[in-house]
């Protein structure tokens, strides 16, 4: 599974929000300039994160957007669905959907991917905006540094680990 920018950018939102929580609504701008992301971009966002119930919207002056419900009872797996929809894109992969696959009997992978899915329900589902609005942190490094980042932690787990051996004495 790859979450898409869509999912990181839209749950991003939702963190600021949690943030902001109990200080009043948190204009779109304010998000995109804090968080480096486009402001074109996270007005779609949004407009899915509140037919979803997860924001609210409020005109005016010093209007904005906040949670719908606390930080606390909003889960990942709740914005994941919003902005990206299923989980796991196999028609029998969740609970739900073991009957709409069309084979006559579970397929070789099944019980592997039922418990990706599981696995991803549980971890999403159990992990909350509060819990991630403690963390710290803040906007990430730009792309390019990102990319650099990673390239060299691939390469630092790439290189084998030297071991150094004591030559062995002479045998007399």
């Amino acid at each position: 599974m790859k979450l898409s920018t869509r999912a990181e950018y839209g749950i991003r939102v939702l963190v600021a929000l949690a943030k902001a929580e109990g200080a009043g609504p948190v204009s779109l701008t304010t998000v995109a300039r804090t968080e480096k992301l486009p402001h074109a971009y996270l007005e779609q966002l949004v407009r899915d994160l509140r037919r979803a119930g997860l924001v609210t919207s409020t005109r005016g002056q010093s209007g904005g957007y906040c949670l719908a419900r606390p930080a606390a009872e909003v889960s990942l797996v709740e914005a994941v669905r919003a902005l990206d929809g299923p989980l796991l894109e196999m028609p029998c992969a969740g609970p739900d959907n073991l009957e709409v696959c069309a084979r006559p009997q579970d397929c070789s992978v099944h019980d592997v991917f039922q418990k990706v899915h599981e696995s991803l329900e549980l971890t999403l589902g159990a992990t909350s905006l509060a819990e991630i609005a403690k963390a710290v942190g803040g906007p990430p490094f730009p792309v390019a540094v990102r990319r650099r980042r990673s390239a060299s932690a691939r390469r630092a787990a790439s290189v084998p680990t030297r071991t150094t051996s004591t030559p062995s004495a002479p045998s007399a």
